[in-house]
């Protein structure tokens, strides 16, 4: 096993860290198998008792000490397979987040689990971005990913060139705010790496540039936080169009 991306993207596997990711790994019947410690068998029963014994491999604190890559004590790890998405129908709607290069860990994760709060199931990256199933993401995502269509090193411009909804920049530097936008019918929002936004090659492909504008002093939001209030913004458009209907 390893935490090497290469790996994880050549076995489609990843490492699950932590009771609260097994137990998410394990409703979404991922979990190859789990390493835990043999005292400890009582004390995860409840996801022992869901897994065939050869599921089950007794290793000793040593041994996940050595596995262990966070500051937190670790008593179980879960080998798991990495859920494969379906590929995108661009003939039916459906609603996205587009992540252009972005590389921080934390960033990805919290923007996963605000996409899934917003009720938006698909996520695609760009080449470059930070693994999905880095740890860190794991770990800051909470697991959300297994409910969610994960598109990784996809072509951006590809998409945009075949996507029916509308598709929106997201940028600091656009005229027109987030907030004045009908965001009520299908659409993709995009947004860039943390200290260059979205690259100017893409921000040409895309005819549309929305910022959320900001009348304290701040000159920026932190990305997690800027994709979270555009995703909240789209939410709170639907539903009020919802109530009027």
């Amino acid at each position: 096993m390893s935490n090497d991306s290469r790996f994880r993207t050549s076995q489609l596997e990843a490492l699950a860290y932590g009771e609260h990711l097994v137990i998410e790994a394990l409703k979404h019947s991922l979990i190859k198998c789990i390493l835990l410690e043999e005292s400890d068998l009582i004390r995860y029963s409840h996801i022992t008792e869901l897994l065939l014994p050869e599921q089950i491999i007794l290793v000793s604190a040593e041994v996940l000490q050595k596995m262990n890559i966070f500051d937190s004590e670790l008593s179980i790890v879960a080998l798991i397979k990495q859920p494969i998405a379906c590929e995108l129908d661009f003939s039916l709607p459906f609603d996205c987040i587009i992540l252009d290069q972005i590389q921080d860990p934390g960033n990805l994760g919290v923007i996963l689990r605000a996409a899934s709060a917003g009720g938006i199931k698909n996520i695609v990256l760009s080449k470059n971005c930070v693994d999905i199933y880095n740890p860190k993401v794991l770990r800051a995502s909470q697991g959300i990913q297994f409910a969610l269509n994960i598109y990784q090193n996809y072509d951006i411009f590809e998409f945009v060139e075949q996507y029916l909804g509308q598709v929106y920049a997201l940028t600091p530097h656009a005229k027109d705010s987030i907030y004045e936008q009908d965001l009520t019918q299908n659409c993709a929002l995009v947004l860039g790496n943390e200290g260059n936004g979205i690259s100017s090659e893409l921000l040409g492909a895309i005819k549309q540039h929305l910022t959320i504008p900001m009348p304290g002093r701040a000159e920026s939001l932190n990305l997690a936080m800027a994709a979270t209030v555009a995703i909240f913004e789209l939410s709170r458009q639907r539903m009020v169009s919802l109530r009027k209907k």
